[in-house]
């Protein structure tokens, strides 16, 4: 108690934390002034900032991105392209897992019975198949194969242009690619598959990749123009050659991979042309990905439209019933890639057949079936 005085002085209190009341400290922020405990503060170019002064900072500085508007990543690592080489790769091996099913004599591979581009067909007395509408096989057949070299000529064609493809458009918009062109290929293979027709592989996605990727490359003037006339040659130009390989997949998906990488390719220059280089970036991001997007959507809906087109013609009775007289009557074509029709327990009808037992269902009559 000082002379004179009859009151005691207070204890000078210490500030604390701001983010924890209970912990006293002298620290304070170097940006807002605030007090801070060392678990809270972080460096900085000089002293020390709060969580909150750090997380504003990082959200005012603009993310670095590419030509066609995706994220910059510091480390070009192709995580889609491997995680697609994986799943397809799994996949494989379930085939053969899972087994097969049936009554004897007949023993199809279950997981190709269920999931493979079947165009429309009966099993154990019920109705299967796209056309009646099983239209999840158009997603599911991109990650079937029918052999190792099947599998391994489509997985050796995505990890060459898989991780190049990632790095141009990002993980999303390359994630995008693979599956709606994916989509739009086997929609195009079923818009010309009669009944009881099958077909399988990821060629339509890799063709709609391979696609993109010309597109843009070629615009960015990154590849070699003597290297993509060699890879049209062999994805597109061989398949139309071989029986066995359904080049309308192959067909479909690089068209659809080839619009969608025109947008990402001309649609920044079309949206500088029309006077918004002054606008705020991020408009001209989101107007960029409203074209990009919206034209991802008119593809799956032109392909929805095609299936249901289709659907609505296989289910017709008059189609339905030309088409299983002639299954009954085509014979086996051991000249063909497998020398094997569609079995005839996918046939609704009653007449015996002598079919050759099959351990996996392939095309129908003179429809390829390896995609």
């Amino acid at each position: 108690m000082p002379p004179g005085s009859s009151e005691p002085v207070p204890p000078t209190s210490t500030p604390s934390c701001y983010r924890h009341p209970g912990r006293e400290t002298q620290l304070r922020c170097n940006r807002c002034g605030r007090h801070i405990c060392p678990d809270c503060m972080i460096p900085a170019s000089v002293g020390f900032q709060c969580p909150e002064c750090v997380r504003a900072g990082q959200q005012s500085v603009r993310q670095v991105r590419t030509s066609v508007g995706a994220i910059l990543r510091p480390q070009n690592f192709p995580l889609v392209t491997y995680l697609l080489i994986a799943a397809n790769l799994v996949v494989f091996g379930l085939q053969h897992v899972v087994g097969t099913s049936g009554p004897p004599g007949l023993q199809i591979n279950t997981l190709d019975l269920r999931l493979d581009l079947l165009s429309s067909g009966y099993w154990d007395g019920q109705p299967i198949g796209v056309a009646n509408g099983e239209w999840y096989r158009l997603v599911t057949a991109m990650f079937l194969h029918a052999s190792l070299i099947h599998i391994g000529s489509n997985m050796v064609s995505l990890y060459f242009i898989g991780p190049i493809t990632e790095q141009l458009l990002g993980r999303l918009r390359f994630t995008l690619v693979y599956f709606v062109g994916g989509v739009v290929g086997n929609a195009v293979s079923y818009f010309f598959m009669p009944s009881l027709s099958q077909a399988l592989g990821a060629s339509g996605a890799i063709s709609a990749v391979f696609g993109c990727l010309i597109v843009v490359g070629l615009r960015q003037k990154i590849l070699d123009p003597g290297m993509i006339a060699v890879v049209v040659v062999l994805n597109i130009l061989i398949p139309l050659n071989n029986s066995g390989i359904d080049w309308r997949a192959h067909l479909g998906g690089a068209l659809a991979g080839a619009l969608m990488g025109a947008t990402y390719a001309f649609m920044p220059e079309i949206i500088r042309g029309l006077g918004r280089t002054r606008a705020p970036r991020d408009q001209n991001i989101k107007l960029l990905n409203g074209f990009q997007f919206g034209t991802m959507a008119l593809l799956l809906a032109l392909s929805a439209g095609a299936t249901a087109l289709h659907s609505a013609h296989l289910n017709d009775p008059a189609s339905r019933s030309r088409s299983a007289d002639d299954s009954a009557s085509a014979p086996a074509d051991p000249s063909g890639p497998t020398g094997r029709t569609v079995p005839a327990a996918l046939v609704e009808s009653a007449t015996p057949v002598s079919y050759a037992p099959v351990s996996y269902p392939q095309a129908g009559p003179g429809y390829p079936h390896w995609g």
